[in-house]
């Protein structure tokens, strides 16, 4: 019987040295029908050179920009399944995969063709026995994901998962052909939970295969929250998931729970004016109905201006009142 094809997608962006480790760790995969490919996102230093005299057998596919993860990802999906792929493993570049990761995923995914998608077990890169990514839930009340398997059903060595996170997913081209690719209007952030939702109410299954195993840098490509820019796309995706996946019942609820704590958020950074500035950058985005990545026009970044002038000062001036009544009680008692 014949292994069917897995192409493994690593997308880069300015970030080589990673992206050369992760490519090793899939060289070292011990299944013999695998290809891996380099996506390079408009590094604004060209990689292929490198790339190419290391690892002559792996081609790069390099953007003239940033498309983000949904569309750098997707332009190594089309090739993909142009190439007659049967499965597809996206795969960040800051991680890693053990010796039989893609074996066992494939696998699992032959045993069960209900398996549109699936993912290791991933575990932090520097605590390599600490879990970072076992399964999910999705909390349709704020519109968060979260990493949380406590309570999903598993049997044999398969968690049934709400969501999958996108460090290392693995994809059946058939899916992909039923549910289309990834949505490009997220950019970065949400687009992992919002494909694997698509799968799910589609009928496929969303696995994690607890013996398949993976080591992932968390952040290191981002930054995480410590990024201003990386808190705008995930309060900005996160609006975008619910508005579009989130059950109709209940929705307004969920709508102020949102605006309350974008309020919260924006309250806790009032000291940080770029910080502030994310933040009504997302109620702006979010207005004006613009998707893609965090870039505004003119017109926006005035209107932005001019409601942190104003947000900020009333929480100033709230600052002092509040300060003042306890003297005001104080002096009256």
């Amino acid at each position: 019987m014949t292994t069917p094809l897995v192409v493994v997608i690593v997308l880069n962006w300015n970030n080589l040295s990673d992206t050369l480790e992760c490519v090793e760790s899939v060289r070292c995969s011990d299944y013999g029908n695998l290809a891996v490919w380099v996506v390079d996102n408009g590094s604004d230093e060209d990689p292929t050179l490198e790339l190419s005299a290391k690892y002559p057998g792996v081609p790069v596919l390099r953007n003239a920009r940033n498309l983000g993860y949904a569309g750098g990802n997707n332009v190594g999906v089309r090739s993909a399944i142009d190439r007659g792929a049967a499965y597809i493993l996206l795969l960040n570049n800051d991680a890693v995969l053990a010796r039989d990761c893609v074996r066992r995923l494939v696998e699992a995914a032959q045993a069960n063709p209900r398996i549109g998608m699936a993912t290791p077990t991933v575990f932090h890169y520097d605590r390599r026995s600490e879990v970072y990514w076992d399964g999910g839930v999705v909390d349709w009340k704020s519109g968060d994901v979260r990493h949380d398997s406590s309570n999903l059903p598993a049997e044999g060595g398969l968690v049934r998962s709400e969501w999958l996170n996108g460090c290392s997913l693995f994809v059946r081209v058939s899916a992909i052909r039923e549910i289309g690719l990834l949505d490009e209007r997220y950019f970065l952030y949400f687009e992992d939970a919002d494909w694997s939702v698509r799968a799910g109410r589609r009928g496929w299954t969303n696995a994690v295969i607890s013996e398949a195993r993976a080591w992932h840098k968390v952040n290191a490509s981002s930054g995480g929250f410590a990024n201003p820019v990386m808190r705008f796309y995930f309060f900005r995706n996160r609006c975008l998931f619910s508005t579009r996946h989130s059950p109709p019942r209940g929705r307004f609820q969920w709508k102020a729970r949102y605006l309350w704590s974008m309020w919260c958020a924006y309250v806790r950074v009032r000291d940080d004016r770029e910080s502030r500035r994310v933040f009504l950058s997302v109620l702006a985005s979010l207005v004006s109905g613009s998707t893609g990545p965090y870039v505004g026009t003119s017109t926006t970044q005035r209107v932005v201006h001019a409601l942190d002038v104003v947000l900020a000062g009333t929480l100033k001036v709230a600052a002092v009142v509040k300060r003042l009544l306890p003297r005001t009680k104080t002096s009256r008692s």
